[in-house]
């Protein structure tokens, strides 16, 4: 048998460089891919992929957080719900965004926290209504931090519907700026969205967000001119824009420019049957007054209970002088023009 002719050297030489030189290209160009940034990018796409079920628009959580490069994150909520979160990937501590979705009545003890109903005679905290429709509030934190609750219907007959929260503290922005705002509440209202879509429940929604309110909890009424949420109170006040949809309303009353008096709180549900216990609110029955504080009640569309409260402010200084009477009196007309508004029967009053 003949052997077969064996490659000559210079052949096999010629054939291994040009290999030798693709090798080198190809781990060159990783090398750059790597060093330049390309392996952290594709890290923080396969990151946001999905995110909460797809309804993060990252682009928009970036212009939020004033950040060039954001991670997410999915995680299992302790209810057995949904949870994620995006951070500042370049920097974990300089700005987030979380989103929670949980059942309801589970979820809006946490949620009521997060909203500071925990100490609901604060002078500091005042929620704001979504407006387009949303059914939802915002509360600002100071200048970084914004909180959004959303409630959603769920058509299941033993299901008392879900709760989405969403939270942000930005790294650059100031969430007192109206486009920032607004883009959180666009955010928000997409998680919302999405919740909805995987568990069959309902976001009532209208147009996009372009704007919300802005935050009034420190702009002071002039005597009389109240046409939002203290609309009819006499005195000084500090309000938000009365809408149909928020599930939770506040008013302020002064008895001076700077002296506080009384806060007024609308809760319709699912909030209503909860924050008594988150509160340390002493409600018994349909109506009342105990402790300084006084409440009433009213029957909602599908048999749901509203509730009205009225308690004396503390401002950090100072706690508002006792009025047995003008509390009363200040509680039944806001407490009778929020049920109106919101389709309530006329409220049983103390």
């Amino acid at each position: 048998m003949t052997p077969e002719p064996s490659e000559p050297r210079g052949a096999r030489r010629r054939w291994r460089l040009p290999v030798a030189a693709a090798v080198g290209l190809v781990l060159a160009a990783g090398a750059v891919f790597y060093l330049g940034g390309g392996y952290d990018r594709w890290q923080d796409g396969r990151s946001l992929a999905g995110l909460c079920h797809g309804s993060v628009d990252t682009a928009e959580v970036k212009a939020l957080l004033g950040v060039d490069r954001v991670r997410g994150k999915d995680a299992e909520a302790p209810e057995g719900l949904a949870a994620c979160s995006v951070v500042n990937a370049g920097k974990p501590s300089g700005g987030f965004l979380n989103v929670r979705v949980g059942r309801a009545p589970d979820e809006v003890g946490r949620a009521l926290h997060d909203l500071q109903r925990d100490r609901p005679n604060l002078a500091t905290t005042m929620v704001m209504p979504f407006g387009h429709g949303r059914r939802g509030v915002l509360d600002l934190e100071g200048r970084l931090r914004t909180t959004a609750v959303l409630p959603l219907n769920c058509p299941s007959p033993n299901s008392a519907g879900l709760l989405v929260t969403v939270e942000s503290v930005s790294h650059k922005g100031n969430s007192t700026d109206p486009a920032q705002r607004a883009r959180f509440a666009r955010i928000a209202a997409r998680a919302a969205d999405g919740a909805a879509r995987v568990w069959g429940c309902t976001a009532p929604s209208g147009p996009e967000i372009t704007e919300v309110p802005a935050d009034t909890r420190y702009a002071k009424i002039p005597d009389g001119a109240a046409s939002g949420t203290c609309a009819g109170l006499p005195g000084i006040s500090a309000e938000s824009p009365a809408d149909p949809n928020a599930p939770i309303e506040d008013c302020f009353l002064y008895a001076g420019q700077d002296t506080p008096r009384f806060r007024l709180g609308a809760y319709y549900p699912p909030f209503a049957d909860v924050l008594p216990s988150v509160a340390d609110y002493p409600v018994t029955g349909l109506a009342g007054g105990k402790d300084g504080l006084a409440w009433a009640t009213a029957t909602c569309p599908g048999g749901a209970t509203a509730l009205f409260t009225v308690d004396t402010v503390f401002d950090g200084n100072r706690v508002g002088a006792p009025g047995p009477a003008q509390e009363k009196e200040a509680l039944r007309t806001f407490a009778a023009r929020s049920a109106q508004s919101h389709g309530c029967s006329a409220p049983q009053l103390p």
